[in-house]
């Protein structure tokens, strides 16, 4: 077989170990157990990164009052709504788009090990679910994604015993669940986080993602996006 011509150029170049460095994940250590010649470490060197960050409380109440008011000029919550880039763009350096452009920044630069040049979005959107609705198993366009959490519902029932579950679908409590592959012996497949007003996950726009529904009273409000990086 013959060696492409950029490798075969390039090989042994700094450029060339720069290049592999992009997916060269670090030796940083996730838990430790055992203690002496017991002593065991270990590593997730492998698979797509999530970022949790949080937006400002003054964004996510303007967030809310934007998607109230539609609310009421229809006289019902909108289940689904796509934000006009008006909006998104609104406040400068505090408006939504520029926010969200600088943590998709901050996560490429770590996740990719390069300089984002430009954020381009392809949509903002806003999605409430109620007691019993759901997002099934999904994957979004463009490069990176993410989602944010308006409102959550105050009452979820049985809360103690739903944290307690590990398996998507089996928990009925809100929460957002990411997952890889299947069932595989000494490997995690999937991880579920709790809903928190505020927070905000970034992640590959590929990764397979699931909404749980909730039980009780209540609107579990969040925000998504899909952008490009260049």
């Amino acid at each position: 077989m013959k060696p492409d011509d950029e490798n075969q150029q390039g090989f042994g170049s700094a450029g060339y170990v720069r290049r592999l460095r992009r997916y060269e994940a670090a030796p940083t250590v996730c838990a430790r157990a055992g203690t002496g010649e017991s002593a065991m470490e270990f590593y997730s060197p492998f698979g797509p990164l999530i970022a949790k960050t949080h937006l400002p409380p003054a964004l996510v109440e303007r967030l809310n009052a934007y998607a109230d008011g539609v609310a009421d000029e229809q006289g019902a919550p909108p289940g689904e709504l796509t934000l006009p880039e008006r909006f998104v763009r609104e406040g400068g350096d505090a408006s939504l788009a520029e926010l969200t452009a600088r943590r998709i920044a901050q996560y490429a630069g770590l996740a990719d090990d390069r300089d984002v040049g430009r954020v381009r979005f392809e949509s903002f959107w806003m999605v409430s679910h109620f007691p019993g609705t759901f997002s099934p198993v999904h994957f979004h366009s463009g490069d990176i994604s993410g989602v944010a959490y308006l409102k959550v519902p105050v009452h979820i029932a049985n809360e103690e015993i739903e944290e307690q579950q590990s398996y998507i679908n089996a928990r009925r409590a809100g929460y957002i669940t990411f997952l890889i592959g299947g069932k595989q012996r000494f490997s995690k497949s999937l991880i579920s986080f709790k809903p928190q007003v505020g927070d905000l996950y970034v992640f590959p726009g590929w990764l397979l993602h699931a909404v749980e529904p909730f039980q009780g009273e209540g609107e579990r409000r969040s925000i998504s996006f899909n952008a490009f990086v260049e």
